[in-house]
């Protein structure tokens, strides 16, 4: 597609994903978090396609790069934020200043992972590791531990639980611990054979949400882990 409406594919999937944020806000601060917490998910699979597109119809811009680093703020970073926020208030409206210090800070993290993210040189691909925690994934996380109602596979965990997520998230989105992307975790076809064999067998055990937040759960797991093992073998 040598045309520059090209350029249309990966711009127009970013504005989906912004519009699912912005209606993600709107449903929280009205109490539908399910919903709320489904539209956040729905941007984050949007992000790695609008990316995808760009760099197969080689539409990589600017203009894109800059819209694609604002729509996270508002999907993965601010929606994250009060989904969490509207989540714990309606168990314990007593701890308002708490969560509010917590979202803020997640979202102040979100921030400065994506201004540090834009000031790094491209990427060929999207298969290296990241510098600390994509503002996708820790953005993904909060709203899968809210789909899920907390529960991971049947194992159900204290709503409060997620006050220790939020700030764990945000202070791994400002560390320089080396990530696996998405992209680099499904690499090669045997992996990916395996890995979706092993998501449709948690998926019998529980629902799509809860098989989803267990997996998420061990990628944030194993990328500490693999970290840690990385340092140690300098």
């Amino acid at each position: 597609m040598n045309s520059r409406y090209r350029y249309l594919i990966p711009n127009g999937i970013t504005f989906i994903s912004l519009t699912c944020g912005i209606v993600s806000i709107l449903l929280a601060a009205t109490g539908e978090l399910v919903v709320a917490g489904i539209l956040i998910l729905a941007s984050y699979i949007l992000d790695l396609f609008d990316g995808a597109s760009a760099r197969y119809l080689n539409a990589g811009s600017e203009f894109g790069l800059q819209l694609d680093s604002l729509v996270d703020m508002v999907s993965l970073g601010t929606a994250p934020a009060v989904l969490a926020f509207m989540y714990l208030y309606l168990e314990n409206a007593a701890a308002t200043a708490i969560l509010a210090v917590l979202a803020i800070f997640f979202a102040l993290a979100g921030a400065y992972r994506l201004a540090r993210f834009n000031l790094l040189p491209p990427k060929a691909s999207g298969r290296g590791d990241s510098a600390g925690l994509t503002i996708s994934s820790a953005g993904a996380t909060l709203a899968l531990a809210v789909v899920s109602d907390m529960t991971i596979l049947t194992v159900p965990l204290p709503a409060g639980w997620l006050m220790p997520i939020m700030l764990i998230c945000s202070i791994l989105m400002i560390s320089l611990i080396p990530f696996p992307s998405f992209r680099g975790v499904f690499k090669g076809r045997v992996r990916i054979g395996t890995l979706l064999v092993l998501f449709a067998v948690t998926i019998a055990w529980a629902t799509f949400g809860k098989a989803w937040h267990f997996w998420n759960t061990i990628y944030l797991g194993w990328g500490l882990a693999r970290a840690g093992y990385l340092q140690i073998n300098e």
